[in-house]
């Protein structure tokens, strides 16, 4: 009787536990997204399935993901641009937005996932209110707008798996920054590229001049221990670059100051700048405009203008990275 019972415990395990063990889990496309709470559409219209809570001024205010993309395309990336840059805009901006959308780490936005405060995380108009900017091409530049975002519905850049933080600027200097160069940490898919047709962009050169006296009230403000020497040849010393010719530190007055400081000091376009005392007068000569990670808009533009598509402009500014689609859940 007992060899019976352990015959049929055996048979019921082969039938019901061997093909259980034998089933390999759906891989997921991307992570579990905790927003919105009545689920992330899929099958078409994914960016209007999807709510964007927005700090604007203080104020929040709750966006479809469309509209919202739409806003930020507009605000971004000028309108006049290439479908494919702008679509390239599209998905990069998406691509942000769903990153912020599932971290929990920032809190700085009063309740809100995001703000439109360009220097945090990205600009945003509503579409009507930029399009008065357009005069006779409001309609034209709307629709193109429009297009950007839907025809790219629901598309973001995923690297192993994982939506990437798809950071962009203006444009470089010819070559894009490495992440940790700028920032810090290591982002394997923000690695510095080259970037061509940057000389087209009316931001790609700039000169600032100050007098002595103007510079070192300025430099001493922030920085009181700075000694400044009576020949201002001498102020500016130990200039340390990164591989795409941005300034990480340099040391003035015999202070060390981070290549991002000056930057925010003195109102530049970017830390790929000389200085240099020159004919009476300390002048900075910049390249680039942004913090020249990520994909350049202007870079984008050339790129579209030569007949890349907008997969191939982001696929060249993201180091490997994937094509993905926002899913109405994870499969488990």
């Amino acid at each position: 009787m007992k060899r019976f019972l352990a015959v049929c415990f055996a048979v019921w395990l082969s039938v019901f536990l061997i093909p259980l063990i034998g089933v390999p889990k759906k891989e997921k496309d991307i992570p579990p997204l905790p927003i919105p709470s009545e689920g992330i559409g899929g099958g078409g219209e994914t960016d209007s399935s999807v709510m964007v809570t927005l700090n604007r001024g203080g104020e929040i205010e709750t966006l479809t993901l469309s509209d919202y993309l739409e806003g930020v395309v507009a605000a971004e990336m000028p309108a006049l641009f290439p479908e494919e840059a702008l679509k390239a805009q599209a998905v990069a901006a998406r691509t942000y937005t769903m990153k912020k959308l599932i971290s929990t780490a920032d809190k700085s936005h009063n309740g809100a996932a995001l703000c439109d405060n360009p220097s945090h995380c990205k600009a945003y108009q509503p579409v009507s209110a930029v399009a008065a900017s357009w005069s006779d091409k409001s309609e034209e530049y709307t629709a193109k707008i429009r297009r950007a975002v839907s025809e790219t519905d629901g598309e973001i850049l995923l690297y192993d798996g994982e939506p990437i933080s798809a950071v962009f600027h203006s444009t470089s200097s010819g070559v894009t920054e490495n992440a940790r160069d700028v920032w810090g940490g290591d982002a394997p898919y923000l690695v510095s590229v080259k970037s061509e047709g940057e000389e087209d962009s009316p931001h790609f050169e700039e000169e600032k001049e100050f007098t002595p006296d103007e510079f070192k009230k300025i430099f001493a403000e922030k920085y009181t221990q700075a000694v400044f020497d009576v020949n201002p040849e001498n102020w500016v010393t130990n200039i340390a670059r990164s591989d795409a010719g941005g300034i990480k530190t340099l040391s003035v007055g015999g202070v060390s100051v981070k290549g991002s400081d000056m930057r925010a000091l003195f109102g530049l376009k970017s830390t790929n700048f000389t200085l240099l005392y020159d004919n009476g007068k300390m002048k900075f000569r910049t390249r680039g405009y942004g913090h020249g990670v990520g994909m350049s808009q202007y870079g984008a533009r050339s790129m579209a203008l030569s007949g890349k598509n907008y997969e191939e402009i982001l696929k060249s500014y993201y180091t490997g990275v994937e094509l993905g689609k926002i899913n109405q859940k994870a499969s488990s």
